[in-house]
């Protein structure tokens, strides 16, 4: 939706109208399913070159669509998976998106080496 309101001032009328753009399109007001119109646009476009033949391994930042660059945009919602609601989450996963695997990083071994390069080497 453009702007709070945006439907008419009567809210009879408002609801009807609400109710006819939901029968058409039922994402047509993002923010009651708790996203941002942004956040509709690049999944739409993102769709769009899935479909057009796109795979996802190929869509990395700097592709776009329209002006959208959906690579950067793609590679925030894998980052940050979790902090998507449900139906999000659920409408990425239905493209083959995943949360982006996180690098593990390895726990502090001591070298072999480190017995003859370490501090407490006796000094003559």
């Amino acid at each position: 939706m453009r702007r709070p309101g945006g439907l008419g001032k009567h809210p009879v009328r408002a609801a009807e109208r609400a109710d006819a753009l939901a029968a058409i399109d039922p994402d047509w007001n993002p923010r009651e399913s708790g996203w941002t119109v942004d956040w509709q646009r690049h999944h739409v476009a993102l769709t769009q070159l899935l479909a057009a033949g796109a795979r996802l391994a190929d869509i990395v930042p700097g592709v776009t669509r329209q002006g959208e660059d959906i690579g950067r945009w793609l590679a925030t919602q894998q980052r940050d998976f979790g902090r998507l609601n449900d139906e999000q989450r659920k409408r990425l996963g239905k493209l083959g998106v995943k949360a982006a695997v996180r690098a593990r990083t390895a726990a502090a071994t001591r070298s072999p080496c480190a017995k003859y390069t370490g501090s407490s080497r006796n000094r003559a």
